[in-house]
């Protein structure tokens, strides 16, 4: 009987079995040999990635990747993109398991691995965001600008953390940051004309928001708050042509619906 190979799939287990069964029966020698050639020249298109492999020694082998990753690195030649799926992904698989702490010590690896990658970091910064950890975000976020002054996302993250903590200032600060990166970016005029609220300076805000609602039209809030604020103003009349734009726009919502 031809040998089973282990850690092959199912299906070709029984293709294996069944060529072995086909060998058996009486036949020509030349038959047996055309059996034989076919399936050392049939391509094996069922081989797994090496993405997979080393996702695979990550989710079973733990810290054993931390000793084997710059082996595994000079073999492959793994990019940062390559790296960064592997820990993100298995990250993402003990986080949805509810191992939040399993899957933060992950990305604390890949940062201790990877200091100089800022993606590293921002990984990290948006799960020590989640875990609760907002002043170590903040940290990560940080090391990110250094690394990289104009990540987008840092930024972004930074500023909502701000925003969630109120410190408004802060958060205003890093939001006028991120607009001169992104000027055509509406949620961060949304965002600065919020913080500006709270710190009650309303015509900045008011400034703030009207850019928001130019450059995005379509957002119901960006013209809510910006009625809002026409009302602190007594601006009555261009309150109400916000709000009249308001149920507009939940109109067409509902009908698209």
């Amino acid at each position: 009987m031809v040998k089973k190979k282990h850690q092959r799939p199912e299906v070709e287990e029984e293709e294996m079995e069944n060529n072995g069964k086909q060998a058996e029966k009486p036949g020509t020698a030349g038959k047996k040999e055309s059996i034989r050639k076919e399936k050392r020249e049939k391509p094996d298109t069922s081989e797994p990635s090496t993405i997979f492999y080393l996702h695979s020694l990550m989710l079973f082998g733990g810290r054993l990747l931390n000793r084997t990753l710059n082996f595994y690195n000079s073999l492959f030649e793994l990019t940062h993109t390559d790296k960064a799926k592997i820990y993100r992904n298995i990250s993402n698989h003990y986080a949805q398991k509810g191992l939040h702490e399993r899957a933060l010590s992950y990305l604390k690896e890949w940062a201790q691995l990877d200091p100089s990658n800022p993606e590293a970091h921002f990984h990290l910064g948006i799960g020590l965001a989640s875990s609760g950890n907002h002043k170590g975000a903040i940290r990560s976020f940080d090391r990110v600008l250094n690394l990289n002054p104009g990540h987008k996302g840092a930024l972004h993250r930074k500023s909502g953390i701000y925003l969630k903590l109120k410190d408004y200032k802060q958060a205003s600060e890093v939001l006028r940051q991120l607009i001169e990166l992104t000027p055509d970016n509406p949620k961060a005029y949304y965002l600065l004309g919020i913080a500006l609220d709270r710190m009650d300076e309303i015509d900045p805000a008011v400034e703030a928001m009207e850019k928001a609602a130019e450059l995005g039209p379509e957002e119901i809030k960006y013209f809510q708050h910006l009625g809002f604020l026409y009302e602190r103003k007594e601006d009555h009349t261009r309150a109400a042509q916000c709000f009249s734009k308001v149920m507009e726009l939940q109109r067409e919502q509902d009908e698209d619906e």
